[in-house]
């Protein structure tokens, strides 16, 4: 009996082939009434591999919806079975079995399918039967994964994982385009990121693992499933399980496409007339004279105007026009519309009885969208790119009957391309990235350029530069050099398993793994200068002059660094998994050691622990499980390294209960329950905070002329900080309606204490800075939220089948003490951080209900309004602010919370569908991100930095001429400085809610009977899209709300033509 009801409860673990769904509810009282008209009436009934009769399977006929299911006794009735139908027999967990034709009475005996029943999930430090499983796990398949285009894993995650929040927010510069990753939020102020392991080890390269080289990923999220990481599970854990070879014949599998790439958003183009009309708005809403007569803008837009065609000297006048009133979209000019992308992958994967192997090759190339001059005209590349080869070998060897062993072996060699940084920019790549866009949307389009033009006492091709930016766009990304980070790494892991069972006692096992990696980076770079010429236009007499902006010319000189760090990890473990009768039981104990050493640093770094979990379930109804992690982090003093990490979970299968087997619409239902102690050593990159900070240096002392050595004070170490606690708790439930559709409830809470932070009410006067004071562990955060998943899968017939998923993440934290000083009670919120979400910002309030809706509307207005007392006097335009405390004045003491936080979103979803009919598959995600805001300011922004930005949102800034008109206004009234509107308000925090359109992607397979003559197995066509379009409400258009800075590098969407095919 008890392996009857294994069978059964496994049988409802997992839905293999989607059987009978909503149709078949509403068949069943109607259309199949309809199809019993005709055709004949079977009979049967469906026993187990025990003869025991089997509830709840299901009797469909081939390609209809006409079907039924076993009642508590296992048997059925069917009706209107056309002649020579097939009638397939099904239950999740069990081998499909065809009724033969020429009867009407059956007893079907159902084999189990052993693959289904053993169905496991890579948990911490080992796999685990799914149906045991009572943490909060998500999983992800490698055949999902393959359906992007996406050249990075991280940003492959984007709306498939249920609480993980996988954000592009770096933008999309080639191999700088990696994602920011948070696994239900963040309880604290430090290191907010999940720890990564591939293959079980930690490891930081999940940007450069190629998509076909995986097997799955586990997202484990509660301290159920984290807590053996002890010190470094707090945020959540990702566990990537690359591919490993089957018994078998040798399957070649190759895929290449070719995508072309452009950006989501960009800025629209701003013609030189209307930056003329804006740029003496502006003047005028300051209380200056218009820079440009109406004749000159006049001109700008017609620059032949007034000139006689029947001139001699016509065409040179229309030269000297042209480039004077100019019109230049820089934007434009130097960033192109689109660039190729390539990726090609082949694949090797089978097995003996000795070995099975998966071997795999990888290449891709992503360019860049800068507009460069040709290589062969420069002597060198200056272009954005990212060029990876990558390798991965997996093998598995069968040594004996108990004795197994694996060698895993990845390596990759990248280039990433970039004009070169130079001392310009410090050595900092992305300081010269995020300001060589910034120029190209801030030149002014009456600004010649790029080059010199000979018509003007110079010769032609020389760089412009102007003064307003100091520097040059053209010559950055052309005439300054180049820069390459050449990035190679080797991972080396070998593994031994040995299986006791016949020499100690039945399912011991013990396993011992070593990892040995290395990684090296080598940055080429050649620099030079050319000379660069400011330029000044004088409309009155429409000439240009240049003068030199004084840099000396520097021909390429080359340069190079290369630095490099190892790992080696050491584990070993001790296994064992046992059924007694309706009780089963398994326990792990394990001890590992990270050592880290790079050839830049002068220090180590070391992770020591061990842990250990044990389960046990009875009758696949009742299940226990408890963890602890026992591990050190040398972050701390010797005293206060180690710490004991404990969690425990259980789980109830109620659907296995006799109650409920075998009801045909409530086929899964589980509850989990977990609670455990977590820890977080992640400082932000400091390390050894406890220690004394006291710097020998050479210097004067207190007497100056008096040189010699002296020691510098510098921040008090505090030999009693320690990690980061978490307590976690987490309520789960697992519904499984009409097997088709799955529901995953999730509730979570948690209490994040021990946060380490410097002081901050401790008054200056006592004579030692703030940077010095100690840390300390006084923070303290709470976080809690909801995971929901929903999903449908169905197979109607063999020609078609459908399968949709929604995933749902929300949390919201709420910061209970970061020792900041309270503010006195005039002030309308004494607290701007306790009390509220980590990263609220505080502004003033916009009383958009005032009698210019928001905008003060004349100057009688402003002089009876309530006195501004900072940032200077408001202008008519400028925007009307709420009086929060009532004291009848606008101050910093009205302050108040605005938008979401801007730390971390408190919303993430996905959504996924996907259809296969006739050899043609599609599949289209959606991702979005909800709750979360950004106060964008600053260059890139706002109107009045440099000489003049305008993009869309200020083309309608507040004048009388639009307020009397009733125009549409969507800024207050521009300015060439910096006014009373453009300090913190809820006007410029902006929500970053969207939904983009992840991935879309339409397919075809050829019918194997025209390839099988050639030897090909299968050959797919496709085409697929990436981040084709976003829905969001940002205000401003020309910034996607997934990135962080408003004039980086912008995130990139593309278009793929494919091929893949199998031998």
């Amino acid at each position: 009996m008890h392996d009857r009801n294994q069978k059964v409860a496994s049988c409802l673990s997992r839905v293999k082939e989607a059987i009978v769904a909503v149709l078949l509810l509403m068949v069943v009282g109607t259309g199949t009434a309809l199809a019993q008209t005709s055709g004949r009436t079977i009979t049967g009934k469906v026993l187990d591999e025990n003869n025991q009769p089997m509830p709840g399977v299901t009797i469909i006929v081939d390609g209809t919806t006409n079907g039924t299911m076993t009642g508590s006794d296992g048997t059925f009735t069917l009706g209107g079975v056309p002649s020579g139908a097939t009638v397939i027999v099904s239950c999740i967990g069990y081998t499909n079995q065809v009724l033969p034709e020429g009867k009407s009475n059956y007893v079907v005996s159902l084999v189990p399918d052993s693959e289904m029943l053993e169905e496991t999930v890579v948990v911490a430090f080992g796999q685990q039967k799914k149906l045991s499983v009572t943490g909060a796990i998500s999983t992800v398949a490698s055949a999902d994964l393959r359906k992007t285009t996406s050249t990075r894993l991280d940003n492959a995650l984007a709306g498939r994982v249920t609480g993980l929040t996988s954000m592009q927010s770096g933008g999309g510069q080639p191999g700088v385009d990696g994602a920011t990753m948070y696994l239900r939020g963040a309880a604290t102020t430090n290191g907010k990121s999940p720890l990564i392991l591939v293959d079980g080890v930690e490891r930081d390269n999940i940007r450069t693992i190629d998509m076909n080289e995986v097997e799955s990923i586990s997202v484990l999220k509660d301290a159920s499933a984290t807590a053996l990481y002890g010190v470094q599970g707090a945020n959540g854990v990702i566990l990537i399980q690359t591919r490993k070879g089957q018994k078998g014949k040798a399957q070649l599998n190759i895929s290449v496409d070719q995508g072309w790439t452009s950006f989501t958003k960009e800025p629209s183009r701003l013609h030189s007339w209307e930056y003329c009309e804006l740029r003496n708005e502006a003047l005028m809403n300051s209380g200056e004279k218009a820079a440009f007569s109406d004749e000159t803008i006049a001109k700008f837009r017609n620059p032949l105007l007034g000139l006689d065609p029947s001139s001699p000297d016509y065409d040179n006048q229309v030269a000297i026009r042209k480039a004077v009133y100019c019109d230049n979209d820089y934007y434009r000019m130097y960033l192109k519309s689109n660039t190729p992308q390539t990726r090609a992958n082949a694949n090797i994967s089978g097995g003996t009885d000795f070995v099975n192997y998966f071997v795999n090759v990888g290449y891709i190339h992503q360019g860049g969208n800068l507009n460069t001059e040709s290589p062969d005209y420069l002597g060198y590349d200056p272009q954005c790119y990212m060029n990876r080869l990558s390798l991965r070998s997996n093998l598995d060897f069968h040594i004996t009957k108990n004795l197994t062993a694996s060698l895993n072996i990845a390596s990759y060699a990248e280039n990433v391309n970039m004009p070169a940084v130079g001392d310009l920019y410090r050595g900092d790549q992305s300081w010269m990235i995020t300001d060589l866009i910034y120029q190209c949307q801030t030149i002014l389009p009456i600004s010649p350029g790029p080059t010199t033009d000979s018509r003007f006492g110079v010769e032609s091709g020389g760089i412009v530069g102007y003064n307003y930016l100091d520097r040059s766009a053209f010559e950055i990304i052309n005439r300054r050099g180049f820069h390459t980070n050449k990035r190679k790494n080797l991972n080396t892991q070998f593994s031994v398993n040995w299986d006791l069972s016949e020499l100690v006692t039945k399912g011991l096992s013990i396993n011992g793994m070593a990892a040995y990696d290395t990684y090296n980076i080598g940055v080429l770079e050649g620099r030079k200068k050319e000379q660069v010429y400011n330029v000044r236009v004088d409309y009155d007499s429409e000439t240009l002059s240049y003068s030199s902006n004084g840099d000396k010319i520097e021909p390429l000189t080359m340069t190079s660094s290369r630095l490099s760090n190892y790992q080696i990890y050491v584990q070993g473990s001790i296994n064992y998994a046992r059924t007694f009768g309706k009780h089963n039981v398994t326990a792990m104990a394990t001890a590992y050691r990270r050592f880290w050493e790079g050839t830049s640093a002068n220090i180590p770094y070391n992770v020591l622990g061990t842990a250990a979990r044990a389960t046990y379930s009875f009758d696949d109804r009742y299940l226990v499980e408890g963890n602890l992690g026992y591990n050190g982090s040398e972050q701390f003093a010797p005293s206060k390294r180690f710490g004991l990490f404990p969690s425990g979970s259980i789980g109830w299968i109620a659907s296995n209960e006799s109650f409920l087997k075998g009801n045909k619409y409530l086929t899964w239902l589980k509850f989990r329950a977990s609670y455990g102690l977590v820890g977080n050593d992640s400082m932000g990159g400091l390390r050894f905070l406890y220690q004394d900070d006291n710097q020998i240096q050479s210097g004067n002392g207190f007497v100056q002329g008096l040189g010699g050595k002296i020691v510098k004070e510098g921040l008090i170490g505090n030999k009693n900080i320690t990690w980061e606690l978490s307590k976690k708790m987490n309520l789960g439930v697992e519904i499984g309606l009409f097997k088709d559709f799955r529901i995953n409830v999730d509730y979570f809470t948690e209490k994040r204490d021990q946060i380490l932070l410097r002081r901050r009410t401790v008054p200056s006067f006592q004579g030692v800075s703030s940077d010095y004071i100690p840390r300390v562990n006084m923070g303290k955060v709470d976080n809690h939220g909801v995971d929901v998943e929903v999903s449908y899968s169905h197979t109607f017939n063999r020609d078609f089948s459908i399968s949709s998923r929604v995933n749902f993440g929300f949390n919201d934290n709420t910061v209970i003490e970061l020792d900041e000083p309270m503010r006195s009670e005039e002030y309308a919120y004494q607290y701007h951080e306790e009390g509220f979400r980590l990263g609220q910002e505080f502004g003033y309030l916009i009383d958009w209900n005032s009698p210019g809706n928001g905008y003060f509307t004349s100057q009688d207005e402003i002089d009876n309004y309530y006195p501004y007392e900072f940032g200077g006097k408001p202008r008519v335009g400028d925007f009307v602010y709420k009086d929060v405390n009532g004291d009848g004045v606008i101050d910093q003491k009205d302050l108040s919370p605005i938008g979401y936080s801007t730390t971390v979103p408190g919303l993430n979803y996905g959504i996924s569908l996907g259809l296969n009919f006739k050899g043609i598959d599609f599949n289209v995600l959606f991702s979005g991100l909800g709750r979360y805001s950004k106060y964008y300011s600053g260059q890139g922004v706002v109107e009045w930095t440099k000489q003049g930005t305008y993009f869309d949102w200020t083309r309608n800034g507040w004048t009388e001429e639009r307020y009397k008109n009733g125009e549409k206004i969507t800024y207050p009234a521009i300015s060439t400085s910096q006014t009373v509107s453009h300090t913190e308000n809820d006007f410029f925090i902006q929500n970053r809610s969207f939904l983009r359109l992840k991935n879309i992607e339409l397919g075809y397979t050829l019918p194997e009977r025209f390839l099988s003559k050639v030897g090909v197995k299968a050959l797919r066509v496709y085409v697929s899209g990436q981040n084709l379009f976003v829905w969001d409400n940002l205000r401003i258009t020309h910034i996607d709300p997934e990135q962080n800075n408003s004039y980086g590098y912008p995130i990139t969407k593309n278009v793929t033509l494919g091929l893949n095919i199998n031998f």
